[in-house]
C-alpha cells in the first residue's frame, strides 16, 4: 500500500465502522471504559463493554492520555510520515484534545508538522468530518489546505440526539443549572415521568432545546429543526446513531425517511460503548451539514466513495 501525503488520527468516538477506517486509511486510537476494576476497549471489548452499559452498570470513560497518542505520533514519524492531522473533539470527556495537544507541545519543533481539527461534535458528526479529510487527502489536497477545509465543515456540522433519561450527560447538564439537592431531585423526576431531552451540538456547545414525555414529539422536533436550516442553507447530507433494536432509533428514522427537505443519507454509525456511558444505551441522534460544504471539505470527491457508512445506507 502506496504511503499517504500525510496521517490522519482519530479516536473510537467517530463511530466509523474499522471497514470504514482501514479503507479510508485513517489511524483510530480506540477509548475505553473503566468498570469493576477492568478497562474494556472501544474495539477489542466491544461487545462485551456494550452489553455491560446496556445492563445499566456503573462505568467511566478511560480516557485517552497524552502517552498514547504520543506513541501513535511516534510510530507515525517513524514510518516516514512529516506531517500528520488529528481529528477529534474538546467536548469534556474523551480527553483526546487534551491529549492531543500536550503530545504536540512536546513533540514542538521536531521535523513533522502536526494539526489538530476539533470537530466541535461527537459520534457521526465527528465521522464526517474524519471522512472528508481523509477524501481531500484521496484527491491530492495539500495537507494545510485539507486541514482548513477540514475546519471549515466542522464549524457547519451539528449533531441533534436524545439520551436517555437517567444518562451522565443529563446528568451533568442538571448539575450545572442546579444544586446539588434540586439536581438529585429533578433527575429522579425525569426519571419517574419518563420525560427526554432533545439536544443540539454544535461548535462544542451543547442546547437543550425541547423536553418531551413523548418521544415522537421531540424526534419530530429534530425533523424540523433540519427542514428549518435546510430552507436557509440548502440541500442536508446526514447520519444517524443508535443501538441496533433502540426504539429512540426507530423513532427518529421515521421522521427522517419521510422528511420534505433535500437531504442524503450516510448511514448509521456503530456506536462506541464509550459514547453509551455518557449518554445511555437508548441515545439516538443525527448529525448533518450542508451537502455543499460537504462536497468542498472533501474536494467534491465523488459521493459513492464518500459513504461512511454502507452498510445502511440506502441501495
Amino acid at each position: 500500500m502506496t504511503r499517504k501525503s500525510f496521517a490522519i488520527v482519530c479516536d473510537s468516538t467517530c463511530d466509523l465502522p474499522p471497514e470504514i477506517l482501514s479503507r479510508l486509511e485513517v489511524v483510530c486510537v480506540p477509548l475505553g471504559i473503566e468498570a469493576g476494576g477492568r478497562v474494556l476497549m472501544d474495539d477489542a471489548d466491544r461487545d462485551e463493554a456494550t452489553a455491560l452499559i446496556t445492563r445499566h452498570k456503573s462505568a467511566e470513560v478511560h480516557k485517552l492520555s497524552k502517552e498514547r497518542i504520543l506513541g501513535v505520533y511516534q510510530r507515525l514519524i517513524d514510518e516516514g510520515y512529516d506531517h500528520i492531522a488529528t481529528v477529534c473533539t474538546s467536548l469534556s470527556g474523551t480527553g483526546s484534545w487534551g491529549a492531543a495537544e500536550q503530545a504536540i507541545a512536546e513533540l514542538g519543533g521536531g521535523p513533522c508538522v502536526l494539526r489538530t481539527v476539533d470537530a466541535g461534535v461527537a459520534s457521526v458528526g465527528l465521522g464526517m468530518v474524519v471522512e472528508r479529510l481523509a477524501m481531500a487527502r484521496a484527491a491530492g489536497v495539500e495537507f494545510e489546505e485539507a486541514v482548513a477545509r477540514a475546519r471549515a465543515l466542522a464549524r457547519e456540522v451539528r449533531f441533534l440526539f436524545i439520551p436517555s433519561s437517567s444518562a451522565s450527560f443529563v446528568r451533568g447538564e442538571l448539575r450545572g443549572r442546579k444544586n446539588g439537592l434540586m439536581a438529585r431531585a429533578s433527575s429522579l423526576r425525569l426519571r419517574v415521568i419518563g420525560e427526554r431531552t432533545l439536544y443540539l451540538l454544535t461548535r462544542g456547545e451543547a442546547t437543550a432545546i425541547a423536553r418531551s414525555t413523548d418521544l415522537s414529539n421531540l424526534c419530530g422536533r429534530a425533523a424540523h429543526a433540519m427542514s428549518s436550516i435546510a430552507a436557509q442553507e440548502g440541500d442536508l447530507v446526514y447520519a444517524v446513531m443508535g443501538m441496533d433494536g433502540s426504539k429512540t432509533l426507530r423513532t427518529l428514522e421515521k421522521p427522517l425517511d419521510t422528511n420534505e427537505f433535500c437531504s442524503m443519507r450516510l448511514g448509521r454509525g456503530r456506536t462506541a460503548p464509550s459514547i453509551l456511558v455518557n449518554t445511555g444505551a437508548d441515545v439516538a441522534g443525527v448529525a448533518f451539514a450542508p451537502y455543499k460544504r460537504y462536497l468542498e471539505a472533501g474536494a467534491g470527491g465523488p459521493l459513492p466513495k464518500g459513504i461512511i457508512y454502507p452498510e445502511l445506507a440506502p441501495k
